[in-house]
């Protein structure tokens, strides 16, 4: 038989009995790891390709830990274990290739990437340097199929993030318990999947996907699957091995093809993946199973698939970047193409030299060439992030090119990036309110007075941060229609009334995207419905990230629920409501795209996020068109303002519409107020008049102050009742139903 070419040590023979570990090479599992990377591979290249070829890292975990613990249990076993050894043999399979892509994805990033991804880009060499590269994602990056995840092009290296931390773990603890306590081995092991697994569980359930997902206690337990498996007895090829090889199959291919991002995963969702590694690697070396396993073509990929692995995802992410996502037929071809052969080349010249090469068995010389490795590109990563992403040192120009006007002056809040109207910025101590305790877990800032001056506000904007980016719009259009309002930046989502449900897990998800959303809401509607001058109002929001085609149906049915429930509650006020609807999106935002062309030499225009506006909103105007024909409120699209001559704007005569990527800059809100304003006065018009005298009365008898500031409420006060759902009327409209339809 033929040495290992995937590890130095190798998985246990079938044909031995007991826990008896021996150093022949199987092909199987190089077969087994090529479905696991080109499962991967593809799933990156398209998603319709593989919908659910993540799950290949899971099958590389089982793997792994099956090779890993077989390998540190026969060397307990001969008396031949050492730490040095095991680390040395770690740092030449793993070391050298993971250093060369780091250095070649950094190099080439100071090339074609600005200041702001470069940046970012620092700060995930640093952690990969630290080997801490899964930690610093679940912190930072979002969901692992968030946009923002795909544009960093070391993302990949959050598995092996992982799978170190379980080496620095499990050889001191298998050691320890052999010289202690022989016989505790799997009852310790088993106890630590359990727990694992658990924690897994549990995260998924409080809807923590990025621990789940990310963190090595989340996942240890494919990795300790593995190690099981090496202890456990050998297994005949007995009649039902067939069925159990069948079995395998089906545990990693359905996940395959059935799986998709929206798919809760890991957890539960996990166990056929990893369960179906287990088995095929334990009986697919038989029968047909081994005939596909071990066909050349299949070890032959597998042979390289630890360097296909770290190549294909950067090769994909600066291929899209340079091509600005427009990606053809031909490019995801050239794009697979590029990751087989950079990975083959990486495992010729960069993996089998240093695994083979003598002067590289000297463990001094490994650890020392290690450090180095870490201490410089830990630096590298460092020294980006203290410049900024070396703003000033390359591609100045592009870097700190200027931008429209709307970027400059105060931020509104900071983290935004998105200018107030003229007049609006709100300082502590200044025009409208002080801070209230009370809205503490609402917004860190007052109300921000929109439109005339030296008037009682009578509207109330409310929403999210496109409500903030709209209200440079709204005060245009209120000075124009002599009217006076309010801005209110709520941190929440515009439902009550479902706080009963018992859908737990989708209010655990609205809870966790909103914090505090149920007592913020209490107290908006309880200062509306005490405060009668406030006759009208609008509501924006991104829809979008409650109701997209990914979210579950119980989710869009309760926020159905909720956002009824809250109309109705402001109707019975006295409150005519208006729904805005959303504006489209895009994929860069002008900053990015600005800057990208510069680098690249490029005149691209940007395209919409999801290519079409209305196959990607048509959860959201299924929503909105229903609340407006309950007949508690009015629906009011946006999108048309920004559809011209059979074309999406962007920008409109040199002007910007957007600050970024799907916040309008102040001349897009404004364009669009003035688009609308037929709109605005429709419902305006129908408040009291507003001559000099009733402004007077308005002024004298409404205490801004006062009125802005929700009272202290008690449970069980007046405030807390809420409208019941089957009332006969909602300001002269029928009620609507209990429970709204199922949305699309």
């Amino acid at each position: 038989m033929s040495k290992c070419f995937s590890e130095t040590f190798c998985s246990p023979s079938p044909h031995q009995a007991g826990d008896a570990i021996h150093g022949t090479y199987f092909p199987h599992i190089d077969g087994l790891r090529t479905f696991a990377v080109l499962a991967v591979v593809l799933y990156h290249l398209q998603e319709g390709i593989c919908p659910g070829g993540y799950t290949g890292v899971d099958i590389f975990f089982v793997i792994s830990g099956y090779l890993i613990g077989g390998g540190l249990i026969r060397g307990l076993k001969e008396g031949t274990f050492s730490l040095t050894s095991f680390y040395l043999r770690r740092i030449r399979r793993i070391m050298p290739a993971y250093f060369c892509l780091i250095a070649v994805v950094l190099a080439f990033g100071c090339v074609v990437l600005d200041c702001d991804d470069l940046r970012t880009l620092g700060r995930t060499v640093r952690s990969s340097a630290l080997f801490i590269t899964n930690i610093y994602f679940s912190r930072t990056t979002g969901d692992y199929f968030s946009p923002a995840a795909e544009e960093n092009p070391l993302l990949n290296l959050w598995s092996l993030s992982v799978e170190e931390q379980f080496y620095l773990m499990i050889p001191l603890t298998l050691w320890l318990l052999w010289k202690f306590r022989e016989k505790a081995v799997k009852p310790v092991l088993w106890g630590a999947l359990g727990l694992s697994f658990f924690a897994a569980v549990c995260h998924m359930g409080h809807l923590e996907h990025n621990k789940a997902f990310y963190l090595l206690y989340c996942r240890a337990w494919e990795l300790l699957a593995g190690c099981l498996l090496a202890l456990a007895p050998a297994a005949g090829q007995n009649r039902g091995a067939g069925w159990l090889r069948a079995a395998g199959w089906a545990g990693i291919l359905l996940p395959f093809a059935c799986y998709t991002p929206s798919t809760p995963f890991p957890g539960y969702t996990a166990i056929p993946s990893v369960a179906g590694a287990a088995l095929l690697i334990r009986y697919g070396n038989h029968g047909w199973s081994g005939r596909i396993l071990r066909h050349p073509l299949s070890t032959g990929i597998g042979k390289i698939s630890y360097s296909l692995y770290l190549w294909h995802w950067p090769v994909i992410v600066y291929w899209t970047y340079i091509c600005f996502d427009e990606c053809a037929p031909w490019d995801y071809a050239g794009m697979f193409l590029l990751s087989l052969l950079l990975g083959f080349l990486s495992w010729k010249f960069v993996e089998t030299p240093f695994r083979t090469t003598v002067s590289w068995q000297n463990p001094q010389k490994a650890f020392l060439a290690t450090a180095a490795g870490c201490l410089m590109l830990g630096l590298a990563g460092e020294w980006l992030k203290w410049t900024d992403g070396a703003r000033d040192y390359w591609h100045v120009a592009a870097n700190n090119m200027e931008f429209p006007e709307y970027w400059k002056g105060p931020a509104f809040p900071p983290s935004f990036g998105i200018t107030p109207p003229d007049r609006a910025v709100v300082e502590k101590g200044n025009a409208i309110q002080h801070h209230h305790p009370e809205l503490g877990d609402v917004t860190d800032y007052p109300f921000v007075l929109l439109g005339k001056t030296g008037q009682a506000p009578s509207f109330l904007l409310m929403g999210d941060s496109h409500a903030m980016a709209s209200s440079p719009g709204f005060d245009e259009a209120a000075r124009l229609l002599q009217r006076s309002g309010l801005f209110y930046r709520a941190r929440l989502c515009p439902l009550s009334g479902i706080s009963g449900s018992g859908d737990s897990s989708s209010l655990t998800l609205l809870r966790l995207m909103y914090p505090h959303w149920e007592h913020n809401m209490e107290l908006i509607l309880d200062w509306l419905e005490n405060t009668p001058q406030v006759q009208t109002v609008f509501i924006h929001n991104r829809w979008i990230e409650l109701v997209n085609n990914h979210r579950d149906t119980r989710l869009k049915q309760l926020v159905a629920d909720g956002l009824r429930h809250t109309c109705a509650r402001l109707r019975k006020a006295g409150k005519q409501i208006v729904l805005l609807g959303p504006v489209p999106e895009w994929t860069f935002g002008p900053r990015k795209l600005m800057r990208r062309n510069a680098l690249l030499n490029a005149n691209r225009t940007d395209r919409l996020l999801g290519g079409d506006f209305n196959t990607r909103q048509r959860p959201v105007f299924a929503l909105l068109e229903h609340m407006e024909s309950t007949g508690l409120c009015r629906f009011i699209p946006l999108h048309g303002t920004f559809h011209k001559n059979g074309r999406w704007q962007a920008e409109d005569g040199g002007q910007l519409m957007y600050c970024d990527d799907n916040h309008l800059s102040p001349y897009g809100a404004k364009k669009w107020s003035a688009a609308s304003s037929t709109s605005f006065s429709r419902e305006w018009k129908e408040q009291q008049p507003t001559d000099g005298s009733t402004a007077r009365k308005n002024i004298q008898s409404f205490d801004i102050d006062k009125a802005c500031r929700p009272p202290t409420l008690a449970p069980g006060s007046k405030a807390f009742a809420m409208v019941p759902d089957k009332s006969p009327e909602y300001g002269g409209h029928t009620a609507p139903p209990s429970s709204t339809p199922v949305l699309p």
